[in-house]
């Protein structure tokens, strides 16, 4: 059995150049956070998508997939991965992590 675990915010449409290639939100976001999952155990694959809201913010939700909800926690308490998160409700908006079995 797999597990998904999903966060997503928002960014700021004053924000959103931030989210282009060499800055540090989008270092953080599209690599950073895959790095530190590479580096837990059971992690099998993750990704980012980006998705422009109507009014000029980009919605941001990255995913990671796991063999075991363990693997999970052991990544959800990463330093890293703990600052990014509190770096995005600090600065950004409220990051919504969800986590789901992977049925099939």
């Amino acid at each position: 059995m797999a597990f998904v675990r999903t966060i997503t915010f928002i960014v700021p449409a004053e924000r959103t150049q931030e989210l282009e290639p060499g800055h540090n939100l989008y270092l953080a976001a599209v690599h950073g956070i895959k790095i530190a999952a590479q580096s837990v155990q059971g992690f099998h694959r993750g990704g980012v998508w980006m998705q422009r809201q109507p009014d000029g913010s980009v919605k941001v939700m990255h995913y990671s997939q796991w063999y075991e909800l363990d693997n999970i926690e052991a990544y959800a308490n990463v330093p890293m991965v703990r600052d990014f998160e509190k770096d995005v409700n600090t600065y950004l908006s409220r990051p919504v992590i969800e986590i789901y079995e992977v049925m099939g």
